[in-house]
């Protein structure tokens, strides 16, 4: 039997389709995800992942103390245990926290819904034990998602959050072009994805709330 030609078309386009979903959180195929804030208030709101770092997430905290601002930080399971102070901290200036997985693993991204389950029930436990607080926030590493992830994630009944802003600060060298492009990009509601791991990212920070300043955008916790 001949496949004719525009079914193969179909279906390629279809595996496309799918595989281009699981990459891009905003379209909600798999996964629904707050992106966006009220579009109605000049309010962005910061987050962090891949924390908490024993050196830069301080100076983070720093910074967002000075400036009177809170943040979202999705913290990675096995970092927390190894700083479970900083995580305190967090809690204790009024950001609030969230999951990361438990090691930030490409094989998550390819886990059985079981094992994505356990990932995450596990990173919860570790971050409720330390905060006293029901984690219920979550964003997927590498912004990933799947039938798998979605189904752990009712199951344990987290709140996936995305982005709006993408910061590339983990892929750009220059923090001027990293704050720049946040600056340009900046819109009511908007969620800004950064990193508290990385050298840059205390400078970073500074810049981008500079540019919130002269903008007159607010920031906002969810």
């Amino acid at each position: 039997m001949v496949i004719p030609a525009i079914t193969l078309i179909l279906i390629a386009l279809a595996v496309l389709i799918l595989f281009s979903a699981s990459l891009n959180m905003g379209w909600g195929l798999y996964l629904p995800a707050i992106t966006r804030l009220s579009p109605l208030r000049k309010e962005v709101m910061l987050t962090f992942d891949d924390g908490p770092h024993p050196v830069y997430t301080p100076l983070i905290l720093d910074i967002l103390r000075e400036n009177r601002i809170q943040a979202v930080f999705f913290c990675i399971g096995e970092k927390a245990l190894e700083n479970p102070g900083i995580v305190v901290r967090m809690i204790n200036e009024g950001h609030k926290v969230g999951i990361h997985t438990m090691n930030h693993s490409v094989g998550f991204t390819v886990a059985s819904k079981l094992m994505a389950e356990k990932d995450l029930d596990n990173c919860r436990k570790i971050l409720t034990d330390i905060t006293g607080i029901d984690i219920v926030l979550f964003r997927p590493p590498f912004g990933v998602t799947n039938p798998n992830i979605a189904k752990a994630v009712k199951r344990l009944k987290l709140k996936t959050i995305g982005w709006s802003i993408r910061s590339f600060d983990t892929i750009k060298k220059d923090e001027h072009k990293v704050i720049s492009k946040v600056g340009k990009e900046l819109h009511n509601g908007a969620i800004i994805l950064l990193h508290d791991r990385l050298n840059s990212s205390p400078n970073i920070l500074r810049g981008i709330i500079e540019a919130l300043k002269k903008q007159d955008y607010k920031t906002t916790i969810i």
